[in-house]
């Protein structure tokens, strides 16, 4: 009884196996033709094209409000790379002053005990 099922098995897993095998082999033909960098700068320009369409099809007034949200989050991302530097650079200027802390007031005094 178990015979049916176990056969019923192993021809369904020679199907997945061969759709697999054939599902890379075009994948490799695709890739071969395009590079994955010309993939994504491909999806890229889709995407830039559809927003362009969807954009031209609105109104005055909704193309205003578009582009104000647009605006407001450029400069929100904008707001943000700016305090992301400032505390990168904060951070690296704490931890010199921390180090030149250590140099001088501890490892002098440490030096001066012995």
């Amino acid at each position: 009884m178990n015979y049916q099922p176990e056969e019923e098995l192993k021809r369904r897993l020679q199907e997945l196996e061969a759709d697999m095998n054939s599902f890379s082999s075009k994948s490799n033909e695709n890739g071969a033709q395009q590079q994955p960098k010309e993939f994504k700068f491909a999806k890229f320009n889709s995407l830039l094209e559809r927003s362009k369409t969807w954009f031209q099809g609105l109104s005055g007034v909704k193309k205003l409000v578009a582009t104000g949200v647009v605006i407001l989050l450029a400069l929100w991302v904008l707001q943000t790379v700016f305090k992301l530097v400032t505390s990168v650079i904060s951070l690296a200027l704490l931890s010199g002053l921390v180090y030149l802390g250590y140099k001088f007031f501890i490892s002098n005094s440490f030096q001066r005990k012995q």
